[in-house]
């Protein structure tokens, strides 16, 4: 039995016309997804790539040999500049284009284009070397133990040590390989093994964007467009998880003080330099607590569940943010910025999430009613309630 390189030559050309057309489709509709234009570019280039390296022997050398080899060299580019955009870094230009350009000066070199050996072997490490980058990328995320990342990180390398192989082989013999008039089935064993793992490539990438396309949306319905912290429906969610650690939790509902005056005189923009400053002092504050869930549930509130700290570890917490929030200025000349907090505290086997935010709560409004820029914790058994923080004082009351 043996290959017939004509067929397979046209149909791995057909079936990446139809891949470059699905993918320039999907780009053109939705121009901010970007990785559908580096697929397209990758497979289109591996389409040209494909159509020059067959026509060896009846094709002139500087499409047979320098387009086609750019070509393939940029198959593997573009597709690394899409790996580095589904994990979120940077593809610099210079990169993408820079395993060509050098493929391209050393082809002006006579001595150089015509050593069909050497040639071959520039290219060859051309774009192996961008498949090893790939390998590198998929195996360092977070996640590189899946099967799938796995899977795509070896089919890049079997790749690369097929593409060695056949230099090692060309370099070996004395005849120029002609795909379409070679007797032997090598060169179509070459491109099925191509086209099968270049595919597989697509499709993990794809799935992969996928992916990240969805993680990105439940980001999206779990946090505050404006401050990056955990939105209402996320903070009940993650509260209840946590707030059953086995030594309670502490729960502080925070207010920010006269948020309309600083709408009302210093303009919106304004009130949202204050909220975005006054998230980054809770997380400043919280980032040593272990579990912290920090949340902007509505408006100027904000909620910050404490999982396993102590009723006077909380009370401190809260006394410094306080304090940080009296730094703070959202503009120049502006008044002090200050901040109420209600505090609710308890072993939660006997009591639910709902009634930790209602006692909080109340505590919020007493610090409010009581002057503002105070702690307050919820009534104790007894009746009574614990001031923990007034204004500038730092002594934490029983």
């Amino acid at each position: 039995m043996t290959l017939d390189v004509a067929t397979l030559f046209v149909a791995s050309i057909a079936i990446e016309f139809v891949l470059a057309l699905y993918f320039w489709t999907l780009w053109l509709g939705r121009r901010e997804q970007r990785m559908h234009l580096w697929i397209a570019a990758s497979i289109t280039t591996g389409m040209a790539g494909s159509l020059g390296f067959m026509l060896r022997g009846v094709a002139p050398d500087w499409i047979a040999v320098w387009a086609a080899q750019v070509c393939f060299i940029q198959v593997f580019a573009f597709l690394w500049a899409g790996v580095r955009r589904v994990h979120g870094r940077t593809h610099p230009t210079r990169v993408v284009w820079a395993g060509s350009l050098l493929w391209s000066a050393a082809c002006l070199i006579p001595a150089f284009f015509h050593a069909e050996a050497v040639r071959n072997a520039v290219a060859t490490l051309a774009f192996t070397a961008y498949c090893v980058a790939m390998s590198a990328e998929l195996l360092r995320r977070a996640g590189a133990t899946s099967p799938s990342r796995r899977l795509t990180a070896a089919l890049l390398l079997s790749l690369s040590a097929a593409s060695v192989a056949m230099t090692v082989y060309s370099a070996l013999r004395d005849d120029v390989v002609t795909p379409l008039s070679s007797p032997s089935s090598l060169p179509a064993l070459w491109l099925l093994l191509y086209t099968a793992i270049y595919l597989t490539l697509v499709v993990a990438l794809t799935t992969l964007e996928l992916g990240n396309e969805a993680q990105r949306q439940r980001e999206a319905a779990a946090t505050d467009a404006l401050t990056g912290l955990l939105n209402r429906r996320a903070f009940i969610d993650g509260a209840a998880r946590l707030a059953t650690h086995p030594r309670g939790a502490t729960l502080l509902m925070l207010d920010l003080d006269h948020f309309k005056q600083i709408n009302d005189h210093w303009g919106h923009a304004a009130g949202d330099r204050a909220l975005v400053l006054f998230a980054g002092a809770l997380l400043d504050v919280t980032v040593r607590s272990p579990h912290a869930v920090v949340a902007r549930i509505g408006g100027e509130e904000f909620a910050v569940l404490l999982p396993g700290t102590r009723r006077a570890d909380a009370l401190a917490i809260a006394a410094e943010i306080a304090a940080r929030t009296r730094e703070l200025r959202h503009t120049p000349g502006a008044p002090r910025m200050t901040v109420s907090i209600g505090t609710a505290a308890g072993p939660m086997n006997d009591r639910k999430l709902d009634e930790l935010l209602a006692a909080a709560d109340q505590a919020l409004y007493r610090a409010k009613r009581g002057g503002r820029d105070r702690v307050e914790q919820e009534y104790a058994p007894s009746g009574g309630n614990a001031i923990a923080y007034v204004a500038g004082d730092t002594d934490l009351a029983a």
